[in-house]
Order: C-alpha cells, then structure tokens, then sequence
C-alpha cells in the first residue's frame, strides 16, 4: 500500500515558515546522530527541522491556495521538472505550513490530510488511506468513492471541517494505470471531492513532462487556466541553504570552502536568471549524504565529498559499491529485482513503480528455492540498497526512491535497455496496425518477413511484463493475424512455384537445393532474430562505438533490413567514439599540428596523450604530484611541433618530453593560479594566464619569461576578472584573452601592450575565444548563452550573435574549422554544434550530446575531427565532414541545380531580389564568370545576374554544359565554363505557372494558362503537344517530368495526382489511388521513371509503383512540417527532402527509414529547393535565407566503415554480454 494518513504532527513552526531559511541554533554534539541529508529520499514532515531552502516555494504554494479553498473546494497542480523537489516541498514544507495554521483561512490547522499516490489502483489507495484514518473496510470506502464520489468522504467530518487532499507522483496515473476508464474514474472522483459537499482542497503533485496528458481531461480545465503552481529550481541562495542548513541543525562541521567547491560543480549547468538545473538536486542530496559517510571528525570535509564521488557521480557510485557488497550470485539478481521494479511507458521511457514483496520475491529465484530463504536472500538485497537510500521500504511494497537512479546508475539502465528495445517493436507494431486499418486493411501494410518475425521475437518479453506491454488489442491482433495468413498465402504460392519447376530436367537439382534449405531454416530464421535483436540494441546504445559494433554485428549475422538502417545511421552519426582513462572532469583538449596525437588536461591531476583513430591512449599519465594538484585541474598544450607538452596545476607548470614521456627541466613558477594555457604558432612561446587577470609569455627553449605581464594584476591568489582562455593570432604578433570582466582583450606580444577597447557585448563572463583561420575574425563564447564575431581590426560586432534555439545552454568553448567557414561550440547543455559563420546559424548534426558540460572543443588540423572535452571525465570523437555542411552558406535561393558531375551549382537569387543565375565552383565556393546584365548592359556580381522578376526553374544539360534558366520573361541558357548567356531570350508566354526540367535539362514543362507546353531547351522550339488538364482546377499544385521525357506526373488543387503520356498528351489511366490527407506540394521520379514520389501538406511521402499501380513500401513520415521538395539520388536508393520548417532529411529507399538526423532546422522561409548530385555524394538545397551544400556521402562498405568508426572490435566480453547465444567472432578484421 502506497498511501498514508496525516494526523496533524506538532511541528516546528520556523523551519516550515517564516525563519525556516534563517540561521539555526545548532544542538550540542559533533553531528555524529542521524545523517540530516535524505539522499534520494524525499523529506517527509517528520524531517521538516532539516528541510531548508524553500521557505519562499512554500509560502507561494499557501498564497495560491488560500484563495481558492476559502470558500469552496478545488483543485491545485503544483508542477515542476524532474529533480526540482516537487515531493519534498509538498510532504515537509506544505503540510507542516497547514498543520501550524499557514493557510490563511480559519480552522484550516485542524482539517484533516490524506497523502497518497495513485499505483496501479488509484480509488483503491484513496480508500486506504482513509481507512487507515477513520476506519472501516477498505473495499467499502473504494466502493463508496466509485459510487458517489462527491458525499462519499463526507460523513466523518466535522460540520466545519473539510479535507485536504495530496495526490504526489501523480504522473503514476499514467505510468502505472494501464487501463483509460481506471484513469478517467480516478479524475471524476478528485473532481467530486472538490466540487462536492467534502469541498476538498485537492493538492495534486505532477512532473512537468506529463502536464499534458493532465490538460487533456476537462475537470483540469480551471486548475490548468488558474490553479497552477509551478515549482522552479532552486536558485544558489536556496542550495546553499540546503547544504548548510541540515548540517548546521544537527551541529556538523563543513570544512571551508567546500560549499563553494559543490556550487561550483552545479553553476556550470545554471541558467541566466541563476537557478540551477532541477535534475541537480537529487544528485545533490545524495552527493551530501555520501560525504556524511566520510565524514572526519564530524565534519564534511573536500577530501570526503571529492571521496564520494562528488556531484556528478554520487548516485552511480553508492549503486556500484552496494552491487559490490553483494555476493556474486546475487548481484544479477539484484538488477532482476530493480527491474521489477521500473515499468517501460509508452514512448519508451523507464519509469519507477511500486511492488509488492511477495511479486520479488516470486521474481528472483525459481520456485524450487525454498520460500523462507527467498524472503530472506530479497530481505537482505533489499536493506542493502535501502540503507543507502536508493530504494524505500514500505510496509508490503518497495520502489525506487527516485527517477534519477534510471538515469545515473549507467548498469541499470544497461539491464533496461533490452525492454527498451521491446518497446520500440511494440510501439511500431500499434503504430503500424492503426495505419493499416485507417487505410481500408490494405495488404501492402502488412508485415512480412523480418518485422513478423521481429514481433514473434518480441512477443515473450511483453508476454513477461504485461504492466509495461498491455495486451496490444483487437485491432493490432487482426493486423498481425492478417499479416500471418499472407505470409502463409506467400509460402504456398511458392511452392506451388516450386512443383512447378520439380517437373522440370532440373528436378534432382531443385530437390537437393530444396533440402540443403530445409535443413538450414531453422538456422537461418535464428540468426535472422538475433540480427533483429541486435540491430534494435544498437538503435538504443547512447555510445556510439556500441551502437556501430552491435550494427555490424547484426549485420554479419544475418543482413537484415534492419541491421542496414542500423549501419547506415551509424555512417551518418557524426560520434566517432571516446578517449576514456581521466577520473574526473576534463578541462583542456588539443590536437597536435600533424593530427595523431590528442593531448588532453583534467581534474584527475593528470594530462593523457591519445591517438584519436585507434582512441587508445599513448603511453602513462602525465602527473602532478598531488601536493601541488590536490584541489584544482590540469591544462595541457603541446608546443614544438608537437614534441613538448605544457601542463599547469595550480600555480605550476612543468614541461615534458612527448617521445621519451618524461618531464624535462624543472617545474616553472606561474606566477598566480594558471587559468590558462596557449603556445603560440612558432611552438616556442607559452601564454600562460592566471586567475589574477593577467597574460605573460614564457620562452621553452630559452627558459626565461619574455616581456611583461598583459593585463592588470590583482592582489591574492585570485582577481575580480580571471581570464578563461587565451589564444594567438596565425602571425604570432597578437594575443586575445577571455575574462570574466564581460570582456575578449587584444594584446601586442612584442610590447604586452593592449590594442584597442576591450571587444564588449557579453552580459557574462566570457568563457572562451577562438581566431579565424586568416586571423581577421575573433570568436567569443559566452555565459549568457551567445557566441559572438568581432572584427579584429575594428572591434566591432559582426552581424548578430549565435544562440541556442534549444534554451538556456552557457556556451564554454568555441573552435575555428581549418577551413574557416564553421564553428564548434560546447556548453552546458553537454550538446557540441556546429555554426556557419556566414549566416550565424546551426547547421549539421549535433556530436552525440552527453548530460555534462562541455568544457572545451578542438578541431583536428585537417578537419576530420572535432574533439569535446566533458565534464564526466570522456573525450568524445566526432566527424565534422561526414552529413556535414560543405564550407559556408552562399547567397539565399529560391531554386537550386548541381551539375552531372557535381562540381558547379546554378542557382536563382531571392525571390524579389531582381536577381537571376549564379553559377559556382563547389569546390572554390565562387562564382564563375562576371557577365553583362542583359537587363541594363552593365556587369553583374557574383557569376550572371538579371534583373527580373523571378526566375521559377534551372536544369543542366545531360553533360552539363550548359545551364537552362526559366523566368518571367522566358528561357535563358548559358555557358558554365565562362557563366555567360548563349543565344537570345526565348519568349514562351506572360502567364506560366509551374516549370519543370526533366531531369537531363533538355525538357522544360511549363504551365501555360489552361495547358502544359514542352520546350526543347537544345532546339530552342517548342515540342509534342500540349496538354491539357481539365481534371484538375486551375492553378496546378506540383509537376515532374520523367527521366526519359515520356511522362508528365502532375498535381492540382483537387488534390489529386494524374500522369499522361508526353508524345500523345493522353492521361495514363485516372487519378493515382493515393491516400493524402492534404495538398501535394511536390513530385519527383525516380531515375528509372518506375516510382513516383508524393508529398502532402500531411507531412508525409507517399511512393508509387507506376507500373504495377499501387503503393511501394511504408509512407515516409516523421517531419514536423509539410515536405515542400524532393529529389531522388541518382541510383535511386535514396530520397532527399525538404520541409517548411527547415530541415533536409534523408531517406533509405531500401528499408523505408530516414538515414541519421536532419541535417538542418530552422531555416527562415524553409526548404524552396532541393537537388541531388549524380555522384550521390552531394545535396545543395536552397532557401531565402542562404544556399547550402551538404556532405551525403555513404560508404560503399558500411560495415566496414562501422568498424573503422569504431576503432576495434567487440572484446570477448562484450560478445558474450550482447551476443550469449552466438560463439565468439572477429566481426571487423
């Protein structure tokens, strides 16, 4: 039972209201009594006297609900984010505030309290806990509120009394009810009690994330539109209270500077109105209890929390440690009962959920095993975890204390992981059910081959734990009964196939060959299944060398459909693995400038070198004795070409010889706490900056400093304005600081003099600086979530500053690529971006994101990889050029062609802009060619330019030539090689519509008023005839020519798709069966003129098979806005779209799946055009805003581009943990 009566306590006042944040006076001791920290616990109103820092959430809570309690009853959502305290501010803030009389409406202390949580049965615990209160028979009082919710609760009370109702977790209505009517009961019977003679105050506790599927019940409506408290996260005022206050009431010691030293690693993830991020806060707690355990002397000490695992590790390291304790044939058991012990929702994520002793005990051992050694083999897995507070022990049920053990405990969530993957097949096959039966059951939605097979391997798991699977229903059980019989229908219709050809002169061949297959079935279907499974792990793995490994595993098991998308979302992911050693937080990485070698500094006392292809690491550590690096992280540079390494600790740097790996010549003063590290081009000069503020240069091969301090000293070991970063110019000549006066500073490094104004614009610290490749342009990141371009000659600011559309990220670093057309940034969102620097925008795929701070990001010198320093203690590895942006934006378009032989662009001017056709070299990135406008006879910049209207088309020849351009005042060619105009303007008519090339550019389509002309771009003339398409109403929606020039598919506002025959003009049948639920916005053919792709305002694509007329394969779906182009790869095994909202997508036409992430978002205007290069390593697309050219090459070899991604192969460990059933194989050689 989960529910519990609240006869009022007597408590303390003060430490619920009014001086509860104040100073305590402290009992006598040495704080060796009960810990005062809940660890992932919540506070309950026993503990009150040790819950602080929420003094003002609580008096906000009672303001808002005085009010609505005065005079009637009602109902108060109190929201918030997971980790922000919901439970605890609810259990010992606002009950305490109730009992004591807080609640500004008269006799209000002595109505009575009921605290539950829903479970699985709501009315049930409802009934429970006032039973436990008045007495009376549980299943009477359920029957009662199921009856005649609103009188049902009123009897017991006083004539003036009236009842407060807490509903906590109430997100369990949706994670744990698993039947609708269950919850839609459960909401009328709160809504009763408010509305009804018990005139309930009812306070329900909700997460965020699920406010939702709250709003979609009407009896929320007036608590969603006026009865809404929002619980924000605590700012730093309020967690320096929560640390000191516990430790203060029971007369516990903190060292100095250990309150510091924890908001510290908290106020990297702290937004701009300085609160903190509410996950912290769980972590926190348990981070503080930790450190009570290691205590000394009975204080906490930085030596016991930096023992404890800190902040960050806390959780996982308490989890391991009592995973440790247990004897070794337990510790699996224990996972089995954690699992028990969380429930998979829909949507795949894993939630907690309360169980009964007797299920675990049922669960963990097999039946033969006696049952008073079960309950006492659980009795003891279950204290141990619950000494440390990770689980909480109820008198018949147990659960996990909170949800940021799912998240912190990397071991569970690998044990979970499976059931995630379940869920992904169960998800798809209700998904895919609805679809069939929205679409009339048509049989090409039906499944075949590996996804009915993916559902039979599927089926026991859900079987297993039908509180996570729920029976999937009469329509999914159709579907599946459906596809089952068609693939028998399938089975007989081949052996008939094969009767037939039994009677061939084959006959002995094909019966042997029909009985070697026999025998190997069963084979063959087993590896088809672990393929499928493996394929499914890889899909959920967050590390991205697991997620390939398990794709090529899948893959040399059995090729499956699935393992291809698998391997092909790999090629597309931009990780590229991890540097793993350091214990602690990475502070500094850097490439060297030959590439092999990474060099990196952390907090663990040490700097580490690494090869970034095989990410091993080179050699020993490099460490600081831990006298002088007890408290503070190391930097690392390399200098000399790479044959020196530069690390600083503290006030102490010391230099080391990369080949022999040992220290050379003796440790250097740094004159200050080092802040920072930087050598400059010339590998000799070292820019060591110091917490006081200031820059000096120090000579290594000379050993001696070199000029004078830059910057103004401050007294102490530490200034008002640290500087954060610094970083030379390309000439060496000038050096540019990062500090936390708001500022980027430029220096002489010949005179150590300032040159100019500070660069100011930050409303923070700045945290980094990065130069342009050509030194003209500074970077600068920021903590007020901007990173910002600056002139270095003039100082000032160039365009608008970049920022995260995500929210409220501080960026930490930023890097130049070699190239200078890109940025990357890390920041406290644990996200690493990439940036075009012409448009100020993002672009690419984000490097695989982690839940810390990224503290510095490198590029490699040739580009092929970004590295981001975390927080967490990992390098991470990306691949900037693969699904990559290819140098910067051009100017914006509203069309845009590539070349046969992809190395020219052609592409229109903005739409309005009076400007025409500009051609470029792709890989330069300029114009060719500097013609006369024919409009005006003067020279157009930026390649061939006219001044005109609009230009509605562009199509190259078939050896690309030539380049065809159709404007409002006809239809222009011109030369690519020199970008001029050939031959005169061809007149085709005032009122065109829609254009369309074929896709060799010999054929233009145009709507002509009322019929569709075709132009022969070669002979200047028009040919066939033209047709006309009265099906359609006038204005036609989208048009394509077939590769061949023999069909036109077109569109219309009736929404419907016809195709004709060019040659004869007649229609090919009547409109196309295709099922759209709104206008088609584009049509392309596939290069063998077999399929049609469709877009809709639905925010789909549909394919259809024109020759066999019907639907090929699953529509695309999965945009966020409509699909306004399209455009095939030259093979035709891949698909390129683009959306409304920006984003470019590309598909696999084998397996019907999107192949990795967008490539963009958030594109001003959205996606106008799009064009596939005929290599099929290129896609330009083009919008108001810029055109933009973008890496799409594949290898042909994925799973050995997975292995070489990877950088090894599977360790016989790792087989066996993902592959038991299988012998252990090299998969990459």
């Amino acid at each position: 039972m989960k529910a519990f009566a609240l006869p009022w306590p007597r408590l303390v006042t003060t430490r619920a209201m009014g001086d509860m944040d104040a100073a305590v006076t402290p009992p006598p001791g040495d704080g060796a009594g009960p810990c005062p920290y809940q660890g992932l616990a919540p506070f309950e109103a026993d503990r009150t006297e040790l819950f602080f820092g929420r003094a003002r959430a609580t008096r906000s809570l009672l303001d808002r609900l005085g009010p609505r309690v005065r005079e009637r009853g009602s109902i108060l959502l109190v929201s918030g984010a997971s980790g922000v305290g919901k439970s605890s501010l609810l259990r010992a803030g606002m009950i305490p505030a109730l009992a004591e009389g807080m609640l500004p409406v008269d006799g209000s202390q002595r109505w009575p309290c009921l605290l539950l949580t829903p479970t699985s049965n709501p009315a049930r615990a409802l009934a429970e806990a006032w039973a436990a209160t008045y007495g009376g028979s549980v299943d009477k009082v359920e029957e009662w509120l199921r009856d005649d919710p609103g009188s049902a609760l009123a009897g017991p009370l006083t004539p003036d009394g009236r009842l407060v109702l807490v509903v906590d977790q109430f997100e369990e209505l949706f994670t744990l009810v698993t039947g609708e009517q269950e919850r839609q009961s459960f909401v009328r019977i709160l809504h009763a009690l408010a509305n009804g003679p018990t005139r309930a105050a009812v306070v329900i506790g909700l997460r965020a994330d699920y406010w939702d599927r709250c709003a979609a019940y009407p009896q929320f409506a007036e608590a969603i539109q006026d009865g809404q408290v929002i619980v924000e996260p605590m700012t730093e005022a309020d967690l320096r209270l929560a640390i000191t206050g516990p430790a203060s009431a029971v007369s516990l010691k903190i060292e100095p500077g250990l309150v510091e030293t924890i908001l510290g690693d908290l106020r990297a993830d702290r937004s701009p109105d300085d609160r903190f991020d509410p996950g912290a806060l769980p972590l926190l707690s348990q981070a503080l209890r930790n450190t009570w355990h290691k205590r000394e002397n009975g204080r906490l000490t930085i030596r016991s929390y930096e023992e404890a695992g800190q902040v960050r590790d806390s959780v996982r390291r308490t989890a391991d440690e009592v995973v440790q304790g247990l004897p070794a044939e337990d510790r699996k058991i224990a996972f089995k009962l954690f699992r028990r012990m969380t429930v998979i929702t829909a949507g795949g994520r894993a939630a907690r959920r309360p169980v009964t002793l007797a299920e675990l005990h049922a669960a963990a051992f097999a039946p033969s095993i006696p049952a008073a050694e079960r309950r006492d083999r659980v009795g003891a897995l279950l204290s141990a975890f619950a000494d440390q507070r990770l689980i909480t022990l109820h008198e018949e049920t147990v659960e996990i204390a909170h949800d940021a053990l799912l998240t912190a405990w990397p071991a569970l969530r690998q044990w979970i992981d499976p059931d995630l993957t379940a869920q992904t097949v169960y998800e798809g096959l209700l998904d895919d059910a609805g679809q069939w039966a929205e679409h009339g059951r048509d049989p090409a939605y039906l499944y075949r081959g590996v996804r009915l097979l993916s559902v039979d391997d599927s089926r026991p798991r859900w079987e297993s734990d039908p509180v996570s699977f729920p029976p999937p229903g009469p329509t999914a059980e159709a579907f599946l009964a459906a596809s089952t019989r068609e693939a028998r229908r399938a089975g007989r219709r081949r052996r008939v196939i094969m009767a037939v050809l039994a009677v061939s002169s084959v006959l002995t061949l094909i019966a042997a060959v029909a009985a070697f297959a026999a025998a190997n079935d069963a084979d063959r279907q087993r590896d088809l299944a672990i393929s499928r499974q493996l394929a499914a792990q890889s899909e959920v793995a967050d590390d991205p060398v697991a997620a390939s490994l398990l794709a090529v595993a899948a893959w040399r098991i059995a090729p499956t459909v699935e393992a291809r998308h698998r391997l092909l979302a790999a090629a597309a992911r931009p990780g590229r693995g991890t540097l793993k050693g350091h214990g602690s937080d990475v502070r500094t990485v850097v490439f060297s400038p030959d590439g092999k070698r990474v060099a990196t500094g952390s907090e663990d006392g040490t700097a580490r070198l690494w090869d970034p292809v095989t990410r091993r690491q080179i050699g020993a550590p490099f460490a600081h004795p831990k006298t002088e690096c007890s408290t503070s992280g190391v930097k690392a540079v390399l200098g000399l070409q790479g044959r020196m390494l530069a690390t600083a600790c503290l006030g102490t740097v010391r230099f080391w010889d990369v080949a022999a790996h040992r220290e050379v010549g003796a440790p250097l003063d740094g004159g200050g706490v080092v802040s920072a590290l930087a050598f400059a081009p010339d590998g000799r000069t070292l820019a060591i900056a110091t917490l006081k503020g200031t820059v000096r240069l120090y000579d290594v091969t000379a050993r001696r400093w070199s000029g004078a301090r830059m910057g103004r000293e401050a007294p102490g070991l530490i200034g008002v304005n640290p500087v954060h970063a610094v970083v030379f110019t390309p000439d060496g000549k000038r050096l540019a600081t990062a500090s936390a006066d708001k500022t980027a500073r430029l220096y002489d490094t010949a005179t150590s003099k300032q040159i100019g104004e500070p660069f100011e614009g930050h409303t923070r610290e700045v945290n980094d600086v990065a130069l342009s490749p050509d030194g003209t342009t500074l970077a600068t990141a920021g903590a007020d979530r901007t990173v910002r371009l600056w002139n270095m000659d003039t100082h000032r600011q160039i365009g608008t500053p970049l920022m995260n559309s995500q929210g409220a990220a501080a960026f930490q670093s930023v890097a130049y690529g070699p190239d200078g057309t890109r940025l990357a940034t890390g920041g406290s969102d644990g996200a690493t971006r990439f940036w075009d620097v012409t448009t100020h925008q993002q672009v690419g795929v984000a490097l695989d994101e982690s839940h810390f701070t990224v503290r510095r990001v490198a590029f490699s010198p040739d580009g092929r990889f970004v590295a981001a320093a975390g927080a967490d203690g990992v390098v991470r590895l990306g691949d900037p050029v693969t699904y990559q942006q290819i140098g910067g934006a051009l100017r914006g378009s509203t069309t845009v062609a590539l070349s046969p032989d992809g190395r020219t662009l052609a592409a229109s001017g903005p739409e309005g802009s009076g400007t025409a056709i500009r051609l470029w070299d792709v890989a330069s990135r300029r114009p060719i060619g500097n013609p006369e406008d024919p409009a005006n006879g003067r020279p157009a910049s930026g390649g061939p330019a006219v001044k005109r209207a609009g230009i509605y088309g562009i199509g190259f020849s078939k050896d690309g030539r030539t380049v065809a351009s159709v404007g409002s005042d006809g239809v222009r060619t011109w030369d690519t090689a020199s970008g001029r105009q050939t031959g005169p303007v061809a007149q085709l008519g005032r009122r065109m519509g829609l254009v369309e090339f074929s896709p060799d550019g010999r054929l233009l389509a145009v709507q002509l008023n009322d019929a569709i002309l075709f132009w022969d771009v070669g002979a200047r003339r028009e040919t066939r005839p033209r047709i006309r398409v009265p099906g359609h109403t006038e204005v036609l929606s989208a048009m394509a020519v077939s590769p061949d020039g023999n069909t036109l598919a077109t569109a219309g506002f009736d929404r419907k798709v016809r195709v004709f025959d060019i040659a004869t003009g007649r229609p090919r049948g009547g409109p196309l069966a295709v099922t759209s639920n709104g206008l088609v916005d584009a049509l392309a053919f596939s290069p063998n003129g077999v399929t049609l792709a469709i877009t809709a305002d639905d925010e789909s694509v549909r394919l259809w098979d024109l020759v066999r007329g019907r639907p090929v394969g699953a529509a695309l779906t999965g945009f966020d806005s409509a699909v306004t182009t399209i455009a095939f790869s030259s093979d035709g095994a891949a698909l390129a779209t683009g959306a409304m909202d920006g984003s470019i997508r590309l598909w696999d036409l084998l397996t019907y799946r999107q192949v990795g992430h967008p490539l963009t978002s958030r594109v001003r205007g959205g996606v106008s055009g799009i064009a596939y290069g005929r290599d099929g390593r290129t896609v330009a697309a083009a919008s108001a805003e810029a055109v933009r050219l973008w890496n799409v090459a594949l290898p042909a070899d994925l799973a050995a581009a997975a292995c070489a991604n990877a950088g090894r192969s599977f360790t016989r460990e790792e087989w066996e943990r993902y592959v038991p059933q299988e012998a252990f194989r090299e998969i990459c050689h």
